[in-house]
């Protein structure tokens, strides 16, 4: 498999050379040469394999640098870690939700960000280096990034996470976790506040000559190909000579980008419904071919309070993007936008009606799935358990149970160091740190 360039299609590399090297030198993103595709004769055989099997089976199209017995080994002891199945299908209402919350941290980022720390410490041993990691989280990709990397001697982790933007229980689990490989910074500014800071760290690599520098969010080609193989999985668990239309929260635009490759390569996949918050640059982009990066509103759902998605320009550039040739992403992706104190009202339904509790990024896409209910198979995408949004959720169902479990974390002490936008100042405490 070879990827490259959004912006230069001459600019081919290999998987290892765009995983080590995170973005290109014109300061895009990667990008696969061509989306491998499986014949629909394949189908039955792989409705049979494991998720493990089958998640070995995917990921070889898209990764040439590592033998077949290290990558099964990966796979194997990430998803042991699993409790019962990696993913859950749930039936509701003539309609599923998907699941991805059964890793350790209750998020579906644990599906992609564990396999990906042994996949770290294995090249760190392989190189002989030490690697450094910088990750920027609207909440849940920073836990889980800790939860993945906190073992792993030749790794250190910086966490960037915006200031009193993200929820007390998703903080807590970034911040209580005491490793001296772990190091965790709260910005004053928003999450792409954050996610610009990375990009301007990797566009100055001289700074750090002796490490291999790592991004875990999205950019990061590696977690796109976890993510992908759900979207397969659970588009053939659900097959049968139908399409599957998928509901999906968009925050970064990760798992909608990944839900477009599934379908690339040829998986039962119908339309992909993007779902915004109040922050609806997305929606204002599909639907009016208009570009505003308009001032980020605080949510109930903070990991759908990003203006401009990254991966969302993999998706642009694919199509060359033009105003006439919206029509082209028109045909895949559609839009719609729940207003902040809808996702509020609609948790109180569920709740009232069926008797469950989803996180407030869950329900964007639950309502718009009720608004208008399409034809075959639906599926709204539910990205992490509603306990790491307690507080919010209790002040709509006051009759919430507490996990104990969970409860024991407000008894830990925090660590973190809390910076103003300032890149030098960063920097510096960063090198102190290496």
């Amino acid at each position: 498999m070879y990827y490259n360039s959004i912006n230069n299609k001459l600019n081919i590399k290999s998987f290892i050379n765009i995983f080590l090297n995170n973005i290109p030198k014109d300061k895009t993103l990667f990008f696969p040469f061509k989306i491998p595709k499986i014949n629909k004769k394949n189908f039955y055989f792989l409705k049979k394999q494991t998720y493990i099997d089958f998640a070995f089976y995917i990921s070889k199209y898209f990764i040439d640098y590592i033998n077949d017995e290290n990558l099964y080994k990966i796979l194997y002891n990430s998803y042991l870690k699993f409790n019962n199945e990696v993913i859950k299908l749930e039936f509701l209402n003539n309609n599923y939700i998907l699941n991805l919350n059964s890793g350790k941290t209750l998020t579906f980022k644990d599906i992609a960000l564990v396999p990906l720390g042994f996949l770290l410490n294995f090249i760190s041993k392989l190189v002989n280096k030490k690697i450094i990691i910088f990750c920027a989280t609207s909440g849940d990709t920073g836990s889980a990034a800790i939860n993945s990397f906190k073992n792993f001697k030749n790794i250190k982790l910086f966490t960037f996470f915006p200031f009193n933007m993200i929820s007390d229980i998703q903080r807590k689990q970034i911040t209580t976790i005491k490793r001296n490989n772990i190091h965790n910074i709260s910005l004053i500014g928003n999450f792409d506040s954050a996610q610009f800071l990375i990009k301007k760290i990797f566009e100055n690599l001289k700074l750090f000559k002796k490490n291999f520098l790592v991004s875990v969010n999205s950019i990061n080609w590696f977690r796109i190909i976890l993510q992908t193989i759900y979207y397969c999985f659970s588009s053939l668990k659900l097959y049968n000579n139908n399409l599957i239309n998928y509901y999906v929260p968009t925050g970064n635009f990760g798992n909608a980008l990944s839900v477009f490759i599934a379908k690339k390569m040829g998986f039962p996949i119908g339309k992909i419904i993007i779902c915004n918050n109040d922050n609806y640059y997305i929606d204002n982009f599909l639907k009016y071919e208009k570009i505003h990066n308009n001032n980020l509103k605080k949510t109930i759902s903070p990991s759908i309070d990003i203006s401009i998605p990254s991966n969302f320009l993999r998706i642009i550039n694919i199509y060359n993007y033009k105003i006439k040739n919206l029509n082209k992403v028109n045909k895949i992706f559609y839009s719609d936008k729940i207003y902040n104190k809808y996702i509020i009202l609609s948790l109180e339904f569920f709740y009232l009606k069926y008797k469950k509790i989803y996180d407030p990024h869950t329900i964007t896409s639950l309502s718009s799935l009720f608004k208008e209910n399409l034809k075959f198979c639906n599926v709204v995408v539910s990205t992490a358990y509603p306990i790491k949004f307690y507080f919010s959720i209790k002040k709509i169902i006051p009759n919430l149970k507490f996990n104990f479990k969970t409860k024991k974390i407000f008894f830990l002490n925090e660590n973190y160091k809390v910076f103003a936008l300032n890149f030098n100042l960063i920097i510096n405490y960063i090198k102190k740190k290496i």
